[in-house]
């Protein structure tokens, strides 16, 4: 007698988690997919992703694609969604697999049965354990039932509060800083005359005989530069006059300029687009 009020304890108790998972999983209006499991290396490996939104749709549950918009009711109250995933759990020589939904807060609020498979095919075991545990979910006959608004807890996350309007930063109007006041310089040029550098006596003894020796020449300073006499007729011969360039001088009535070279005054002129340098005396 003991043993059987046991047993109809035990059954109570699961029928009241029964009842409660029902109702409460009832109150979610949406369920959504991730593409990869954790246990699993890429996107719907095995097919099992999709064979669990199979399986969700045969039971009654709106499943979701991530990819697309979500509606509008749940675009203003993302608790309505329930995500669902798939668990691997730990068994020996078998494969043990867990359907978990949870709510906004990830929090799990319900868990289906462990399903099984001793299948060796990775494949096979896994759809043949996931069809396994669906049994515990399609036993759930789900469906929504739309909560009283006074009843519904929202999570306070799930709507974007509206943002306060910003008031518009006025600006102060640009003032630029002040330009000092530059003195204004005359942009006249003043050309000052530079007098030329007084003449250097030159080198060259006062008497010099040309090459020819035929010819007594004289040169004597003056303001100006020298002069060339002829010292036998006391002629002068041509003038010559220096220039701003220390040493340079030009002859008066001979093209050309005049300088000394060594111990030797000469001439440097242009003849038929030929320099020519030859002795001034």
């Amino acid at each position: 007698m003991k043993n059987n009020s046991i047993i109809v304890f035990c059954l109570l108790i699961a029928f009241q988690n029964f009842t409660f998972a029902q109702s409460d999983i009832n109150n979610y209006k949406y369920v959504s997919v991730s593409d990869r499991f954790d246990f699993l290396k890429t996107s719907d490996q095995y097919k099992l992703n999709s064979l669990t939104k199979f399986l969700l749709n045969k039971s009654g549950f709106t499943v979701l694609d991530r990819l697309n918009s979500y509606p509008k009711d749940l675009s203003e109250d993302r608790c309505l969604l329930l995500d669902v995933s798939v668990e691997k759990l730990k068994g020996f020589l078998k494969t043990k697999l867990e359907v978990q939904f949870r709510n906004c807060r990830s929090e799990i609020i319900y868990k289906s049965e462990i399903g099984s498979s001793k299948q060796k095919d990775f494949q096979k075991a896994y759809h043949e354990a996931l069809r396994s545990a669906f049994e515990s979910v399609a036993a759930l006959e789900y469906r929504y039932e739309a909560l009283p608004p006074s009843v519904v807890a929202k999570d306070p996350n799930s709507v974007l509060p509206a943002k306060a309007p910003v008031p518009a930063e006025v600006s102060e109007p640009y003032k630029a800083p002040p330009v000092p006041e530059v003195p204004v310089v005359s942009s006249a040029v003043v050309v000052q005359s530079i007098p030329p550098p007084a003449p250097k006596a030159p080198q060259t003894p006062k008497v010099v005989v040309s090459q020819d020796e035929k010819n007594t020449i004289q040169v004597k300073a003056t303001n100006y530069g020298f002069k060339v006499l002829d010292v036998v007729s006391d002629k002068v011969l041509y003038t010559l006059h220096a220039t701003i360039y220390d040493g340079v001088f030009i002859i008066n009535n001979k093209p050309g300029i005049a300088y000394q070279r060594g111990n030797r005054w000469v001439r440097e002129y242009v003849s038929d687009s030929k320099i020519v340098i030859e002795p001034l005396f």
